[in-house]
């Protein structure tokens, strides 16, 4: 990871974009396939700046749990499509204060050069949010740069979002914000102990903090998931929620999950979950005994799902 401040040298014909790309999803993966294009034909180098923390932290003054993507999940993506650079900028009061006219000289011309920018057809900067696709345009010959857009990805009717893909979540409809983002949504984050009411119930579960405190959880449920460790494939069932049927004194989700045919302790290790589809709503029941029976009922369906 490389803050944008650090460039410290003209990078070799730079095709630039500029956005939050959280999710990077099928729309944003049409910007950067178009930027690696557009790069190799000129013998140039695709740059991409992006965000962290996200615009409404510093607009709001306050934290949200909306990611999408964890930092070092969204600069895997990306090089995995190719770019070349991957820059960070820190959003902060003075970034949201500078002129759009401002924005273009000192990122565009002064720091990185750019022979052209392409952008997503919805993308705005500077103060306001007054700059666009054609106060860029206005500026190609005064700064001596070319400016493109890319146009929406739709998904039938619906235009392919970050703001689509986190309502779709919310409401656990997981394979609806698999079809944008081109990929199932996961979670990365360190396993740890929990309170082992699982183990004593026959089902031993891994609780999982994740790495990125702002990552947008899914509606709370039980859902069939996939678990990457290390070189490990497996399957489980993991539940969102706030455990009713265990008297807690906060309402704190939390993230745990059972993995099927495996009983090995690894607390702090690093897992990966993916979510594959929604068995059931989190409920209360009215017995541990109850409980039980439930969790072999979840665990009988999702390997028939397997």
């Amino acid at each position: 990871m490389k803050s944008i401040s650090k460039i410290k040298h003209k990078l070799e014909n730079p095709i630039v974009t500029i956005g939050t790309f959280d999710g990077v999803h099928l729309g944003h993966q049409k910007i950067m396939q178009t930027l690696v294009e557009r790069a190799r034909a000129i013998d140039g180098v695709s740059v991409v700046i992006t965000y962290h923390p996200h615009p409404l932290e510093i607009l709001h003054k306050r934290h949200f749990p909306y990611l999408l993507t964890e930092k070092v999940k969204k600069e895997e993506f990306l090089k995995k499509i190719g770019i070349d650079y991957i820059l960070w900028l820190d959003f902060n009061e003075e970034l949201v204060n500078l002129s759009p006219k401002d924005f273009i000289k000192e990122y565009f011309v002064d720091k990185l050069a750019a022979e052209e920018i392409i952008i997503g057809y919805d993308w705005h900067f500077g103060k306001n949010r007054k700059g666009d696709y054609h106060l860029l345009r206005k500026f190609e010959k005064i700064f001596n740069y070319k400016v493109d857009m890319v146009k929406e990805v739709r998904i039938g009717n619906e235009i392919v979002s970050s703001t689509k893909i986190r309502e779709y979540i919310r409401k656990g409809s997981i394979e609806l914000a698999k079809e944008m983002l081109g990929r199932d949504y996961s979670i990365l984050g360190k396993v740890t102990q929990g309170d082992k009411v699982g183990r004593q119930l026959g089902f031993p579960t891994t609780n999982l903090k994740p790495i990125e405190p702002r990552k947008f959880l899914p509606q709370c449920g039980v859902y069939l998931t996939k678990i990457q460790f290390k070189q490990h494939e497996m399957w489980g069932l993991t539940n969102i929620g706030v455990k009713p049927t265990i008297k807690r004194s906060n309402r704190k989700k939390f993230i745990e999950t059972y993995i099927f045919d495996f009983n090995k302790e690894i607390y702090s290790e690093e897992i990966e979950i993916f979510f594959i589809k929604k068995i059931r709503n989190e409920k209360k029941f009215k017995s541990k005994e109850e409980l039980t029976n439930q969790i072999k009922s979840d665990e009988a369906d999702a390997r028939n799902l397997l």
